[in-house]
Protein backbone atom coordinates (compact mmCIF):
# COMPACT_ATOMS: atom_id res chain seq x y z
CA UNK A 1 0.00 0.00 0.00
CA UNK A 2 1.16 3.55 -0.68
CA UNK A 3 1.36 5.91 2.26
CA UNK A 4 -0.25 9.32 1.97
CA UNK A 5 1.29 12.72 2.52
CA UNK A 6 -0.76 15.26 4.42
CA UNK A 7 -0.35 18.95 3.69
CA UNK A 8 -1.98 22.11 4.92
CA UNK A 9 -1.66 25.85 4.42
CA UNK A 10 -1.32 27.93 7.59
CA UNK A 11 -1.81 27.72 11.36
CA UNK A 12 -4.61 25.25 12.08
CA UNK A 13 -2.55 22.59 10.34
CA UNK A 14 -0.51 22.44 13.53
CA UNK A 15 -2.49 19.32 14.39
CA UNK A 16 -0.97 17.69 11.32
CA UNK A 17 2.57 19.02 11.09
CA UNK A 18 3.51 22.14 12.91
CA UNK A 19 5.17 24.77 10.77
CA UNK A 20 2.41 26.96 9.43
CA UNK A 21 1.98 30.69 9.09
CA UNK A 22 -1.06 32.80 8.34
CA UNK A 23 -4.51 31.37 7.62
CA UNK A 24 -5.02 27.64 7.10
CA UNK A 25 -6.20 25.42 4.28
CA UNK A 26 -6.15 21.65 4.58
CA UNK A 27 -5.19 19.26 1.82
CA UNK A 28 -4.00 15.73 1.12
CA UNK A 29 -1.16 15.08 -1.37
CA UNK A 30 -1.39 12.30 -3.87
CA UNK A 31 1.32 9.86 -2.76
CA UNK A 32 4.69 9.65 -0.99
CA UNK A 33 6.38 7.77 1.81
CA UNK A 34 7.88 8.49 5.19
CA UNK A 35 6.98 11.01 7.89
CA UNK A 36 9.41 13.64 9.22
CA UNK A 37 9.54 14.61 12.86
CA UNK A 38 6.78 17.00 13.98
CA UNK A 39 7.64 20.63 14.43
CA UNK A 40 6.43 22.84 17.19
CA UNK A 41 3.40 25.09 16.65
CA UNK A 42 3.53 28.64 15.40
CA UNK A 43 4.59 31.32 17.87
CA UNK A 44 4.57 35.10 17.86
CA UNK A 45 4.90 36.87 14.50
CA UNK A 46 8.25 38.22 13.37
CA UNK A 47 6.60 41.62 13.19
CA UNK A 48 6.85 41.71 16.98
CA UNK A 49 10.63 41.89 16.78
CA UNK A 50 12.32 44.54 18.86
CA UNK A 51 11.82 48.13 17.75
CA UNK A 52 15.37 48.82 18.84
CA UNK A 53 18.12 48.36 16.27
CA UNK A 54 19.07 44.69 16.80
CA UNK A 55 22.67 43.52 16.74
CA UNK A 56 24.18 41.83 13.69
CA UNK A 57 26.02 38.53 13.76
CA UNK A 58 28.71 40.22 11.69
CA UNK A 59 29.60 42.09 14.88
CA UNK A 60 29.95 38.79 16.73
CA UNK A 61 27.51 40.08 19.32
CA UNK A 62 26.38 37.29 21.64
CA UNK A 63 24.30 37.00 24.76
CA UNK A 64 25.19 35.12 27.91
CA UNK A 65 26.55 31.70 27.01
CA UNK A 66 27.63 32.82 23.53
CA UNK A 67 24.14 32.67 22.02
CA UNK A 68 22.83 34.99 19.32
CA UNK A 69 20.60 37.56 21.05
CA UNK A 70 16.88 37.73 20.44
CA UNK A 71 15.93 40.22 17.75
CA UNK A 72 19.19 39.87 15.83
CA UNK A 73 18.93 40.59 12.09
CA UNK A 74 21.11 38.50 9.80
CA UNK A 75 21.78 38.16 6.10
CA UNK A 76 21.35 34.92 4.17
CA UNK A 77 24.37 32.72 4.78
CA UNK A 78 25.00 34.01 8.31
CA UNK A 79 24.77 31.63 11.26
CA UNK A 80 22.84 32.11 14.48
CA UNK A 81 23.95 30.15 17.55
CA UNK A 82 20.95 29.27 19.69
CA UNK A 83 20.32 27.22 22.83
CA UNK A 84 18.80 23.80 22.29
CA UNK A 85 17.45 21.05 24.48
CA UNK A 86 16.21 17.51 23.98
CA UNK A 87 14.68 15.82 27.00
CA UNK A 88 17.35 16.21 29.71
CA UNK A 89 20.14 17.21 27.30
CA UNK A 90 21.04 20.85 26.75
CA UNK A 91 23.53 22.53 24.46
CA UNK A 92 23.54 24.68 21.34
CA UNK A 93 22.94 24.44 17.62
CA UNK A 94 23.74 26.67 14.67
CA UNK A 95 21.00 27.80 12.30
CA UNK A 96 22.04 29.13 8.89
CA UNK A 97 19.48 30.20 6.29
CA UNK A 98 21.43 29.43 3.12
CA UNK A 99 19.01 30.40 0.38
CA UNK A 100 15.41 31.09 -0.54
CA UNK A 101 14.48 29.41 -3.79
CA UNK A 102 11.42 30.24 -5.85
CA UNK A 103 9.39 27.36 -7.26
CA UNK A 104 6.40 27.19 -9.58
CA UNK A 105 2.71 26.69 -8.92
CA UNK A 106 2.97 23.28 -10.56
CA UNK A 107 5.31 22.16 -7.76
CA UNK A 108 2.34 22.12 -5.38
CA UNK A 109 0.32 19.61 -7.41
CA UNK A 110 1.47 16.54 -5.40
CA UNK A 111 0.17 18.16 -2.22
CA UNK A 112 -3.41 18.25 -3.51
CA UNK A 113 -4.19 21.60 -1.86
CA UNK A 114 -7.06 22.31 -4.24
CA UNK A 115 -8.38 25.66 -5.43
CA UNK A 116 -7.10 27.52 -2.39
CA UNK A 117 -3.55 27.13 -3.72
CA UNK A 118 -4.34 28.51 -7.16
CA UNK A 119 -2.20 31.48 -8.05
CA UNK A 120 0.22 30.71 -5.23
CA UNK A 121 3.97 30.46 -5.82
CA UNK A 122 5.98 28.18 -3.49
CA UNK A 123 9.24 29.28 -1.89
CA UNK A 124 11.79 26.98 -0.32
CA UNK A 125 13.74 28.36 2.64
CA UNK A 126 16.80 26.13 2.88
CA UNK A 127 18.49 25.83 6.25
CA UNK A 128 21.65 24.15 7.52
CA UNK A 129 21.56 23.06 11.16
CA UNK A 130 24.86 22.39 12.93
CA UNK A 131 25.73 20.84 16.27
CA UNK A 132 27.69 23.53 18.11
CA UNK A 133 28.06 21.95 21.56
CA UNK A 134 28.76 18.32 20.72
CA UNK A 135 25.67 17.23 22.64
CA UNK A 136 23.88 14.06 21.58
CA UNK A 137 20.93 15.61 19.73
CA UNK A 138 20.31 12.58 17.51
CA UNK A 139 16.86 12.31 15.94
CA UNK A 140 15.88 15.83 16.95
CA UNK A 141 14.37 18.39 14.58
CA UNK A 142 14.75 22.12 14.11
CA UNK A 143 12.43 24.35 16.12
CA UNK A 144 9.88 26.73 14.71
CA UNK A 145 10.89 28.77 11.68
CA UNK A 146 8.74 30.94 9.46
CA UNK A 147 9.19 32.46 6.02
CA UNK A 148 8.97 36.26 5.77
CA UNK A 149 7.67 38.74 3.21
CA UNK A 150 9.66 41.89 2.34
CA UNK A 151 7.85 43.95 5.01
CA UNK A 152 8.83 41.45 7.72
CA UNK A 153 5.39 39.87 8.10
CA UNK A 154 5.01 36.11 7.95
CA UNK A 155 4.36 34.41 4.65
CA UNK A 156 1.73 31.70 4.43
CA UNK A 157 3.37 28.42 5.40
CA UNK A 158 2.63 24.93 4.12
CA UNK A 159 2.89 22.09 6.62
CA UNK A 160 3.61 18.62 5.30
CA UNK A 161 3.56 15.22 6.99
CA UNK A 162 5.36 12.81 4.73
CA UNK A 163 7.92 13.38 2.01
CA UNK A 164 7.80 16.35 -0.35
CA UNK A 165 10.90 16.08 -2.52
CA UNK A 166 11.04 19.78 -3.34
CA UNK A 167 11.34 20.76 0.34
CA UNK A 168 12.14 18.10 2.93
CA UNK A 169 11.86 19.39 6.49
CA UNK A 170 14.46 16.83 7.55
CA UNK A 171 15.71 15.89 11.00
CA UNK A 172 19.02 15.23 12.72
CA UNK A 173 19.28 11.48 12.25
CA UNK A 174 21.43 9.20 14.39
CA UNK A 175 24.79 10.90 13.80
CA UNK A 176 23.95 14.38 15.09
CA UNK A 177 26.01 13.73 18.21
CA UNK A 178 29.33 15.53 17.70
CA UNK A 179 30.41 19.14 17.34
CA UNK A 180 30.34 20.15 13.69
CA UNK A 181 27.75 17.58 12.61
CA UNK A 182 25.14 19.06 10.26
CA UNK A 183 21.87 18.28 8.53
CA UNK A 184 19.68 20.11 6.03
CA UNK A 185 16.15 21.34 6.59
CA UNK A 186 13.62 23.27 4.52
CA UNK A 187 10.68 25.56 5.27
CA UNK A 188 7.92 25.57 2.65
CA UNK A 189 5.86 28.74 2.16
CA UNK A 190 3.68 30.25 -0.55
CA UNK A 191 3.07 33.80 -1.74
CA UNK A 192 0.36 35.36 -3.86
CA UNK A 193 1.09 37.16 -7.10
CA UNK A 194 2.68 40.53 -6.49
CA UNK A 195 4.71 39.54 -3.45
CA UNK A 196 7.68 37.31 -2.69
CA UNK A 197 9.31 35.48 0.17
CA UNK A 198 12.57 37.21 0.98
CA UNK A 199 13.44 36.15 4.51
CA UNK A 200 12.97 33.81 7.44
CA UNK A 201 12.68 33.93 11.21
CA UNK A 202 13.64 31.62 14.07
CA UNK A 203 10.81 31.84 16.59
CA UNK A 204 11.58 28.93 18.88
CA UNK A 205 10.23 30.12 22.19
CA UNK A 206 11.62 31.02 25.58
CA UNK A 207 15.14 29.84 26.41
CA UNK A 208 15.67 32.02 29.48
CA UNK A 209 16.67 28.97 31.50
CA UNK A 210 19.76 28.54 29.28
CA UNK A 211 20.18 32.14 28.15
CA UNK A 212 18.69 34.67 30.59
CA UNK A 213 16.46 37.19 28.89
CA UNK A 214 16.25 35.21 25.66
CA UNK A 215 12.81 34.62 24.17
CA UNK A 216 12.95 34.09 20.42
CA UNK A 217 9.19 33.67 20.42
CA UNK A 218 8.67 37.35 21.23
CA UNK A 219 11.76 38.70 19.43
CA UNK A 220 12.81 36.27 16.67
CA UNK A 221 16.14 36.09 14.94
CA UNK A 222 15.53 37.07 11.31
CA UNK A 223 17.29 36.66 7.98
CA UNK A 224 16.60 38.82 4.92
CA UNK A 225 18.10 38.64 1.45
Amino acid sequence: MRSRVLAALGVSAAVLALAGCGSEMNGTPSAASGAPAQQQSQSTSATQASTEAPPSAQQNTTSAGGFTPQGTKLKLGEKAIVPFKSEDKTGSIGVTVKSIDKGTEADLAPLDLGDKAKGMTPYYVRVTVSNESGTDFSYTSLGLMNALLPDGSEAQGVSVIGTFDKCDSGDAGKDFTTKGATYESCVLAVAQAGTTVTGASYDEGDYSDQAPGTDYGSKPITWQS
